[in-house]
């Protein structure tokens, strides 16, 4: 670039002087000429996907992000980190809205304001998943023998049996004073969809599971996720139902239903984790005080769930208050009902799959 133009400047002046200010004169017009030239566009101004021109961090066509993935590995390991931080800081902030804020992170995700705050399907798989680990690691589905003491006070009750019932229907205290397993027995009872092979693999099932409680009660809290998580839809389904003219489409229910189902997971799993912790304490002159603390704490922790659901339908829906309060008494016999029936279901599950 640099002799074309001092070329150009040469036969500017056809009698060839050549001094210093030409050429400073020069060196000036080449740099003028390539500021001010257009580059030409390489690959790293294309898109690697589609080869379209970037204006930006992101192909406005594609959408794929202008990133170098293959790269030192403590580059790696410095965006992992970045991005670690990134969803901490905004899970914390999802956390408290969704633990001190009744409605407040429905309202922000029906307002459109979602890259600030967890997506509410993935906030309940996440909270799902946890409560899961903690139930299943603190709750104990340990089944202890009968006690010396609780054979006088069972062997009390089947005299009593004996006296005041014609033909008893099981016996408690066998011939040797020792305690007899609880037993089923479908007897003539019809199922319509089994067949008789069909309904003594179901009694014997049914026996297994009275002879060894804890693992029926181990499988039912595993399944507890999964239960709730088929109640969602059918939850927000009754919810669009009583709120039929709030001209609300069936997402926001939804939405409301999962931030909903959330935060009872969350405060049964702080319950749980509460009751563990101070109820050993109890028997401890010491440490008794910690215990009453514990059930103070755990009987404000449910209070807080009645009200923070009731709170919930005040602040999304924007009733008075005699409106909330009667919808809220009949949304919670509807879901006493949904949840009996799913626990009846998740019973027969069980069984059916132990």
């Amino acid at each position: 670039m640099f002799s074309v133009v001092a070329k150009w400047q040469l036969n500017e002046n056809p009698k060839g002087s050549t001094n210093l200010s030409l050429l400073v004169y020069s060196i000036k017009k080449m740099e003028f000429i390539m500021s001010t030239e257009t580059p030409l566009l390489t690959n790293q101004h294309l898109c690697k996907n589609c080869d379209t021109e970037l204006q930006g961090e992101y192909c406005h066509r594609c959408g794929q992000q202008d990133k170098q993935y293959i790269r030192s590995i403590f580059a790696v390991v410095g965006d992992l980190f970045g991005e670690i931080g990134h969803w901490d800081s905004r899970f914390y902030r999802t956390l408290t809205g969704l633990l001190f804020k009744p409605a407040f992170l429905s309202l922000e995700f029906v307002r459109g304001r979602h890259a600030s705050y967890v997506p509410p399907l993935r906030l309940y798989f996440f909270i799902s998943l946890i409560s899961f680990m903690v139930l299943t690691s603190l709750i104990d589905f340990e089944f202890r023998g009968a006690q010396p003491q609780d054979k006088e006070v069972l062997a009390q009750v089947q005299d009593d049996l004996d006296q005041n019932l014609p033909n008893p229907i099981k016996p408690l205290i066998d011939e040797n004073g020792e305690v007899k397993p609880p037993t089923v027995s479908l007897g003539d009872m019809t199922v319509p969809w089994m067949d008789e092979a069909e309904k003594a693999e179901l009694e014997a099932k049914m026996q297994y599971l009275l002879e060894n409680p804890a693992q029926l009660s181990q499988k039912l809290v595993s399944m507890t996720p999964q239960m709730m998580l088929l109640m969602l839809p059918f939850w927000a389904l009754v919810l669009k139902f009583i709120y039929l003219f709030g001209h609300r489409y069936y997402l926001e229910h939804l939405t409301v239903a999962l931030h909903t189902h959330a935060f009872i997971l969350l405060m049964l799993m702080l319950v749980t984790i509460v009751s563990s912790l101070t109820t050993p304490l109890l028997s401890m002159e010491i440490w008794s005080w910690l215990g009453e603390l514990g059930d103070w704490i755990t009987n404000g922790l449910l209070l807080w769930l009645v009200l923070y659901i009731l709170l919930t339908q005040k602040h999304f829906y924007q009733q008075g208050w005699g409106m909330t309060v009667f919808k809220f008494m009949l949304s919670g016999v509807v879901y006493l009902i949904l949840l009996a029936v799913s626990f009846v279901i998740m019973v027969i599950i069980g069984i059916l799959n132990s």
